[in-house]
């Protein structure tokens, strides 16, 4: 199957890694209060034009956050059963599309920035799991979607827990982990604008 993998760019790129910075008016936490820490950005122009995918908004970023501490256990928190689908609801991960703008900075310590580009490749259509970041239409094999996700949302990437940037290839908890980043196929509904998780072998 045709996918875009994540190579990395030696300066700006339309994917980034961690940051201490989001075009947001508040910082997001969890449910019990704790700041969340970025994993991602995407540029929405760039990715909308190169992938092809209508599906993304012509403009803006897409933010991905999520729940951090390397000194507790929380991988049960950023799985698919923990996906908080509402708008507005505090959430142990959190996706949100933003136009820009002013921008608030993080008020905990930040994954270190890396950007990264898009570059078109096949990988098998087999029933191994890829563990390779990367964008595609669909989920690759070994990608477990739950079908009550599929009905408000499209895949859009996953990344692989060892391409963070040091120290935080634990970011996803495990340094083997792969997370899913699915978006809405309507933003700008009362859904989330997506919804990211963790899949637990």
């Amino acid at each position: 199957m045709k996918v875009y993998k994540l190579v990395e760019a030696s300066g700006d790129g339309p994917f980034v890694f961690g940051g201490e910075s989001a075009y947001l008016a508040a910082w997001p936490k969890n449910p019990d209060g704790q700041d969340l820490i970025l994993l991602f950005t995407i540029n929405c122009k760039i990715a909308r034009q190169r992938l092809k995918r209508s599906d993304l908004p012509s403009e803006g970023f897409l933010h991905v956050f999520s729940t951090y501490d390397p000194d507790e256990y929380f991988i049960d928190s950023i799985t698919a059963d923990e996906v908080q689908q509402t708008k507005g609801v505090a959430s142990y991960t959190y996706v949100v599309h933003a136009n820009g703008g002013k921008s608030v900075k993080s008020p905990r310590p930040s994954i270190p920035l890396r950007f990264a580009d898009f570059e078109e490749c096949s990988i098998d259509d087999d029933d191994e799991l890829s563990v390779a970041s990367l964008l595609a239409l669909d989920a690759p094999a070994g990608a477990l979607i739950p079908t009550e996700l599929s009905e408000n949302y499209d895949f859009l990437c996953q990344v692989y827990s060892s391409d963070f940037p040091a120290p935080y290839q634990d970011a996803l908890y495990m340094t083997d982990g792969v997370g899913y980043l699915l978006v809405n196929k309507y933003i700008g509904n009362d859904k989330s604008d997506g919804c990211f998780f963790v899949q637990v072998a």
